[in-house]
Parts: structure tokens; C-alpha cells; sequence
């Protein structure tokens, strides 16, 4: 099991003694033995736990929380949540730069996303290359530039072209966020118009635009999705405090079973897609190949992690963790089922908060659901805040929003179908239709 922290492991463990005295004093009393030494022993344990428990009380209330009632606010921890579009520019656009290639040009993108308050580690350019070496699909990263060359905006697009779902562009393709950043109000709809002039060269029906926050182009937009932030306090023992009861009860049965968390790199691959692929073939969703998770992790280095949970030596749970500036997010995680009564996936949510804290993180983000989902309630139950996902389209004139999710009576078939596919097969065939599903 992760290491605990002191002050909680000597109270556990003082917890655990004073149980056993009273058992002890329950069989000598039965067996007619004297228990005056168990009992004065176990007053003494009693007092010990309620001294330790009011220190550590103490000590919480001592602790300077740095979590939005302290008067931080979601927009001061969560990039994000800032505009795509601010308006910090009064230069007109010169021209559009419609692909952008070169280390200069790359690197000068890159800086441009970095200062930009609502960036994501999405729109860097290592996305695009990660995108074209695992799937090859055409990209198309436009950028806004003033007379004097200055970048004005940047938008990433991804063409995802198939005969079973059609053909389309994203920014970006894969992740919870990415669409345009930009300085200026003009510059936002230039990239747009340019965009759009792209979309009907290639034939693509549509452009999915994935922001956070309202961008304000008056295009026609999707709000079924939400995200789910938590401000992250400086200590666990913040957050742990601020659990319903129930939640702590659910953790704590977990970790009756023992389990071991690992979190690292590449080395935990395997056993984490043999756990993500047996998942997502019981959720009758595509799996990405082992490749996906594998270039991911080396075009984001250190920023990335893996995690896995065993219990009694075998994976039963995975987790996908990506940190940028001061967030932490985890796009993908997974259990599987059979370790369901167990309640392992509280466990390393848990461990995995415990985690992001003690690397400085300030918000979590436990990625995106539908209103609907039961993974709603789930992310909710932490505290976290659901937060409207604002997804803009660009349509040809009377067109409708596209309908491609798993809600869709067109698809209930065929997830009902993958169901029943061994893990194996769907391991095979799965990466081929997943790569072209936004």
C-alpha cells in the first residue's frame, strides 16, 4: 500500500491497538479473568487517540487553505477557464500563415500558447506531432500574424476522415480541450473564416471547436458536456477533512484490501492497457492502441504519468495523469469490474489527489462526462465543480450539429455487439476505428 503519512499512521495504528484491547477485554471477562491491567491500559490508549486527533484538528485549522473560499478563484487556478478570445491587441491581421512548418515558426507557436492564459497542453505543438506519427492524419495549424509579424492567434486543426463516420476536422482531436487562442476579437474570426475556407476544400462537413469558456462567435455550440474542477488544497489532510463521511467510509473500505499504487512511467504500460482495453471493451467503447498511451507519454515527458493498482499482486485499476502550469488532469482511467465491490477506484482517486498535491498542484480536473452519465455523480461526490463545456461548430448554411456519441441509436447496435468480443479481438481491431472517433 502507499506510504501513509505519519500522524495518520500512528493514529491508525493506536486505532487498531485499542480494538484489539477490547477484544482482549471482552474474553477475559468471559473467562472469568481479570482485565483491570487491559483496561487501564486501554483508557490509556483512548486518551492517547483523542490527544492526537485534537492536535492534528489544531494543526488543519493552522493550515492556510489555498483553495477559492480563501479568495483564490477558479479563473486564478485554472487556465482554462480564461477566454480563448482576450482582447490585448489592437493590431489588425495581416495575413494568415495556413501551415505551420519549421522550428522557428513551431517555436514561436509554442511561446505564443504558453503566455496565452487560456492554453492547454493541447495546443503545443508536440500534440500535432504526437497526433501525425500515431495515427497520420492531415493536420492543419494556421496562425494569425500582424504586419510587424507579431502572432496574433493560433488555431490546431486535425482532418479525421472515415467511411464510418464521416469527414470532419477538430481542434483537437483526443483530449478534453483545445480550439482557437487568440488577442483580439478580429484575429478570432479571421482564423475562423480561414478555417472554414479549409473545411470546404477538403470536403469536411463540419469543425469542432472544443473550448472551455463561451468564446462569443455566435457559432452554433454544444453545452451537453461538463468537466469537473476541485481547487486542491496545500496538505491532504485539508482534503480529506472536507469528505462526506460516506466518501471517507468508501476509501477506507478499499484499503482493507491491501491494494499497491504504483505511479510512474513507461515501464507500467502493459499492466496499464491490459486493465484500460478490458475496460473500455466492457463499456462497448473502441479501445486506442498501446501505441496511443505510448507515444503520448514520451512526446510529454515528465508531465505525464501512469498509474496502477493491484490487488493480491494483480492490476485492477489504471489512471492517465497530465499536469500543465498548475493543474492536474486525468483524461483516462479505469477499473475493472471485477474489483467493483471492492470500491479500488476510490482508492486511487484518493491516492492519486494525494498525489497532485504533494506535487504543487492547485486544481484537479477529473475530465469530461455528459450531463447524464453516472460518472457524473462520481466526480461530484469529491467536491469538484461541474463546469458547462462550451464546444463551437462551423456548419455549412441549415446544416444541424453532428450527432457522432454513444447515445446515438445509429451506434447502440454495434456497442451492444462489441460487448460480447473477446478482450483480444477488440485489442486488434479497435485502434483502426478509434483513431478516426474524435
Amino acid at each position: 500500500m502507499a506510504a501513509t503519512s505519519p500522524p495518520k499512521q500512528q493514529l491508525d495504528d493506536l486505532k487498531a491497538l485499542k480494538g484489539s484491547l477490547s477484544r482482549q477485554i471482552g474474553e477475559a471477562k468471559k473467562a472469568g479473568e481479570d482485565s483491570d491491567a487491559l483496561i487501564l491500559r486501554l483508557k490509556a490508549v483512548s486518551d492517547e487517540v483523542k490527544a492526537l486527533q485534537k492536535t492534528q484538528k489544531n494543526k488543519l485549522n493552522k493550515v492556510e487553505d489555498t483553495s477559492v473560499s480563501s479568495g483564490s478563484t477558479f479563473l486564478d487556478l485554472a487556465p482554462a477557464l480564461a477566454s480563448p478570445i482576450r482582447n490585448l491587441s489592437s493590431k489588425p491581421v495581416h495575413h494568415i500563415v495556413a501551415a505551420v512548418r519549421g522550428a522557428e515558426a513551431e517555436a514561436a507557436w509554442d511561446q505564443f500558447v504558453k503566455n496565452h492564459p487560456a492554453a492547454t497542453p493541447y495546443h503545443f505543438i508536440n500534440i500535432r506531432r504526437f497526433i501525425e506519427q500515431t495515427y497520420g492524419h492531415t493536420t492543419h495549424y494556421c496562425y494569425a500574424l500582424s504586419a510587424d509579424g507579431e502572432i496574433l492567434g493560433v488555431l490546431p486543426l486535425v482532418q479525421l476522415s472515415s467511411k464510418l463516420f464521416g469527414n470532419f476536422v477538430v481542434s483537437v482531436p483526443y483530449f478534453n480541450y483545445g480550439g482557437l487562442l487568440a488577442n483580439s476579437q478580429e484575429t478570432a474570426v479571421r482564423l475562423v473564416a480561414a478555417a472554414n475556407e479549409w473545411r470546404q476544400s477538403i470536403g469536411a462537413s463540419h469543425i469542432e471547436l472544443r473550448h472551455l469558456q463561451d468564446s462569443e462567435l455566435e457559432l452554433q455550440q454544444r453545452r451537453d458536456k461538463v468537466t469537473f474542477l476541485l481547487p486542491l488544497p496545500t496538505a491532504p489532510e485539508l482534503l480529506w477533512q472536507s469528505f462526506r463521511p460516506k466518501l471517507r467510509a468508501q476509501i477506507r473500505r478499499a484499503e482493507r484490501e491491501e491494494p499497491e499504487l504504483t505511479i510512474g512511467g513507461s515501464e507500467l504500460l502493459d499492466e496499464f492497457y491490459d486493465v484500460f482495453a478490458s475496460n473500455m471493451r466492457d463499456l462497448g467503447t473502441p479501445v486506442y492502441g498501446k501505441d496511443f498511451f505510448g507515444n503520448l507519454l514520451q512526446h510529454l515527458g515528465e508531465s505525464a504519468r501512469l498509474v496502477v493498482v493491484k490487488v493480491n499482486g494483480k492490476p485492477a485499476g489504471c489512471a492517465f495523469l497530465m499536469g500543465y502550469a498548475e493543474q492536474m488532469e486525468i483524461p483516462w482511467a479505469s477499473t475493472l469490474r471485477e474489483f467493483n465491490t471492492t470500491g479500488i477506484n476510490m482508492f486511487m482517486y484518493w491516492k492519486v489527489l494525494e498525489f497532485a498535491i504533494s506535487q504543487g498542484y492547485k486544481m484537479f480536473d477529473f475530465g469530461r462526462c455528459s450531463k447524464d452519465a453516472g460518472t457524473y455523480k462520481f466526480k461530484q461526490q469529491w467536491g469538484a465543480q461541474p463546469i458547462p463545456m462550451h464546444w463551437d461548430y462551423c456548419l455549412p448554411p441549415g446544416k444541424s450539429l453532428p450527432e457522432l456519441n454513444p447515445n446515438n441509436p445509429k451506434f447502440k447496435l454495434l456497442i451492444a455487439v462489441w460487448q460480447r468480443l473477446p478482450v483480444w479481438l477488440t485489442r486488434l481491431i479497435g485502434p483502426h476505428i478509434v483513431k478516426s472517433l474524435p
